[in-house]
């Protein structure tokens, strides 16, 4: 993600309730910072990968701190003259950094509605499971193809269309474990003649597909139990489905900042707020993350109009 696109308005929203409220800020705000924390992508004022790393601190009566930033607009605060380079992590890299240097903490913010993020807290915060393009665990392409093709979420539509389990999202997310889900790419150019056996690899040497997303009241990130669904959906660029793996969609949208999910937009329309996946993460991650779709984002398959 380029460091121009970072934002983190619920993040900020939660810090500027605890700025203003300080210790009257209830459990569940406080919550929230934490869990928005973990799932986010913070500006750093340094860098942390390759053989050079470095990141500037500030002393502060408990030692030095780390500076972190939600957005751009939060970086040239402190350095209106880019004098030190910006980078955008995740904040499992943040986690990891902590835990090899002797710094106290973070500061993110510093110059606007600061939040300080101590050392022994940042350790207690579990990992997220990210893909990892690990070739030795996931399906081959020709696996995802043959999984694609044999999708069948009948269970899980006919439980998403019953108004009784309307707000049983752990029900929800169990179903989702046992199933197979789509997301839909969007392209301006049809790429089925470059594919091979019905399978387009998304490299360095291949066009690229973008994610669509659903612009509606809110910024959602789409799933999908079916091509068919993917087929409601009435855009004028060529179509193609991706396997996903769930918890990496969740964590992909709370990363992102966008609003939640949509199941099946255009027909079923089932809303994941931002919020309910916050609390659910823990659950999601348990029950959905699956090390053999670790290469879903690499394939993608046309969809027939």
């Amino acid at each position: 993600m380029r460091k121009e696109d970072v934002t983190h308005e619920y993040l900020k929203r939660h810090i500027r309730e605890y700025v203003n409220k300080g210790d009257d800020i209830s459990d569940e705000t406080f919550k929230k910072i934490f869990e928005e924390i973990k799932h986010s992508r913070l500006i750093v004022a340094g860098n942390l990968s390759g053989d050079d790393i470095s990141i500037t601190t500030v002393k502060t009566p408990k030692g030095r701190v780390g500076l972190l930033f939600t957005d751009m607009d939060e970086y040239r605060k402190v350095f209106p003259d880019f004098e030190v380079e910006a980078h955008v992590h995740l904040f499992s890299v943040y986690k990891e950094f902590i835990e090899i240097s002797e710094m106290a903490g973070y500061f993110i913010n510093v110059a606007g509605e600061p939040f300080v993020l101590p050392r022994e807290i940042i350790e207690m915060f579990e990992e997220i499971p990210v893909p990892d393009h690990c070739d030795d665990v996931a399906y081959t392409s020709k696996e995802l193809k043959q999984l694609k093709d044999s999708i069948d979420n009948c269970e899980l539509e006919e439980f998403i269309k019953n108004p009784q389990n309307a707000y049983d999202y752990e029900e929800l997310f169990e179903r989702i474990s046992s199933s197979t889900l789509l997301t839909l790419m969007v392209c301006k150019n049809d790429l089925a003649d470059i594919g091979e056996n019905g399978v387009i690899r998304l490299d360095e040497t291949h066009p690229q597909g973008s994610l669509f997303i659903e612009e509606n009241c809110g910024i959602y990130t789409t799933v999908y139990t079916s091509e068919e669904k993917i087929s409601d959906v009435d855009l004028p660029l060529n179509k193609f489905s991706q396997i996903i793996d769930f918890s990496y969609m969740v964590n992909f949208t709370l990363n992102s900042d966008f609003d939640g999910i949509i199941i099946n937009p255009r027909s079923d329309n089932i809303i994941l707020s931002r919020d309910m996946l916050l609390d659910y993460s823990p659950i999601v991650e348990m029950l959905c993350f699956d090390a053999r779709l670790n290469t879903t984002t690499l394939y993608m398959f046309p969809v027939e109009a």
